[in-house]
């Protein structure tokens, strides 16, 4: 790793979280899955080079952080963009990957490949469902997380290159999700 090499943040409120599936899922099936999901990007995070800050205030994460020899910047608890638009402030102008930690097809090719593209250019990658799992870029950028946050992002940076990637495209926050992965479950 060297100075000019990206930072990978990765947001993670609480290991709790995964709501939208508690229909699916009981509270200790969506914690395991929580973790090993947040274990695998922050393994491929590590694999392809980076330095990851894992976004949280919640004391069981910045434990299972540091376990993993991750830093952490603290969560302001307001939301997503805003738990990035931190994350973001902490290393300044150093280039940053913002990157999701539910990403169960993730690769450290796929994350080096957008870091490096991200080194000169803002790159938006979508998910399956119209999110973004995965923002690189340097110094601010306008956040909108939430249902939909690809058009957004890209509407308020139409400069940004897209990358369509099947290992990063896929995210667990709803039963669709889990389905288009199963064997999570085999």
């Amino acid at each position: 790793m060297t100075v000019n090499d990206p930072v990978a943040l990765v947001p993670i409120r609480s290991f709790a979280g995964m709501t939208r599936l508690s229909d699916t899922l009981d509270d200790a099936d969506r914690s395991r899955l929580s973790r090993a999901l947040a274990s695998g990007v922050l393994e491929a995070i590590t694999t392809a080079g980076l330095q990851a800050i894992v976004l949280t205030s919640d004391l069981d994460v910045t434990n299972w952080a540091r376990e993993h020899e991750a830093t952490t910047c603290g969560d302001p608890g307001t939301g997503l963009s805003d738990a990035v638009r931190a994350g973001v402030l902490t290393v300044g102008g150093a280039p940053w990957l913002a990157i999701h930690a539910d990403l169960p097809l993730v690769t450290s090719d796929a994350i080096a490949a957008v870091a490096d593209a991200g080194r000169s250019t803002t790159v938006l990658v979508p998910s399956y469902d119209g999110g973004t799992t995965v923002i690189a870029s340097h110094g601010t950028f306008p956040f909108s997380y939430g249902v939909g946050s690809f058009q957004r992002h890209y509407a308020s940076t139409p400069e940004a290159t897209v990358i369509v990637s099947p290992e990063l495209s896929v995210d667990i926050d709803t039963e669709l999700g889990l389905e288009l992965v199963p064997e999570l479950f085999e």
